[in-house]
């Protein structure tokens, strides 16, 4: 695991986040058992690229916020939904300078939209940031305030690797996270790795404390032998195993079983 510092500085003022629910889409639990998965290897949406306003992009360049985010609302997603191959699907904006939640395609610093199921995205807002909270609290880490995904993609319409089956990825319901940049009251960051080489000390904690806090925000009927039901695909080392091909990142899902 890499620790470094930076720091920022927080401006409060201007403008709200807004978070689209949509209608719950009649996708019924998958029998099947964990089908290989893989990065989805590109961007869903060709216009990252821009700097993720709020964070530091160099050494001695600081963008900030203008506002707060609205609380409880953790994820900014743009207004409407557009139909995907087998369901719907809402805009990530990964640059909202309100959002406590961030991200953007294989990048520390540039930000990007993603698309994700609407009962996904509900999902996310409900729990992701509570779940960085406790597997940073694990970890010994600082209070987070705000977090930046680096990922390796959201929808995709492709099969899993090794499988017939659909990828969670062509139903809008996983994101490839490559690492956390965890940013806490101070200023300061945490960079948490997913990658397999990093797997030991406080990092090891992390990620099996995070895995394990998404797991246990799956519904009751989502049991085993049900496709990803415990909504996350890790390395084969961590608590709630996995296989070889996420050795460089975690799959975290929201599994058909969950709504």
């Amino acid at each position: 695991m890499q620790k470094h510092k930076t720091f920022t500085k927080k401006i409060k003022g201007g403008f709200s986040i807004l978070l689209i629910s949509s209608a719950l889409l009649g996708l019924g639990c998958a029998q099947s058992s964990g089908d290989g998965e893989w990065a989805s290897g590109e961007p869903d949406d060709t216009s990252q690229g821009t700097t993720s306003p709020g964070y530091t992009d160099a050494p001695g360049t600081i963008t900030t916020p203008t506002e707060p985010p609205l609380a409880g609302l953790y994820f900014s997603f743009k207004p409407g939904t557009t139909q995907l191959a087998y369901g719907p699907g809402v805009t990530w904006n990964g640059c909202d300078s309100a959002a406590v939640v961030r991200g953007g395609y294989d990048s520390d610093t540039k930000c990007g939209n993603g698309t994700i199921h609407p009962n996904y995205a509900t999902h996310l807002n409900k729990h992701f940031f509570g779940c960085v909270e406790a597997a940073a609290l694990a970890a010994n880490y600082p209070q987070p305030e705000r977090v930046f995904i680096r990922h390796w993609g959201t929808y995709v319409n492709r099969n899993a690797r090794n499988s017939s089956s659909l990828s969670m990825h062509a139903y809008a319901r996983a994101i490839d996270i490559v690492k956390f940049l965890i940013y806490d009251r101070t200023g300061g960051v945490t960079s948490v790795s997913t990658h397999v080489r990093d797997f030991t000390g406080t990092t090891k904690t992390f990620y099996n404390a995070f895995r394990q806090c998404w797991k246990d925000t799956m519904p009751s009927k989502c049991q085993p032998g049900q496709r990803e039901y415990a909504g996350s695909i890790g390395i084969p080392g961590s608590a709630l195993g996995g296989n070889d091909l996420h050795n460089d990142h975690i799959h975290l899902s929201f599994p058909l079983c969950a709504g």
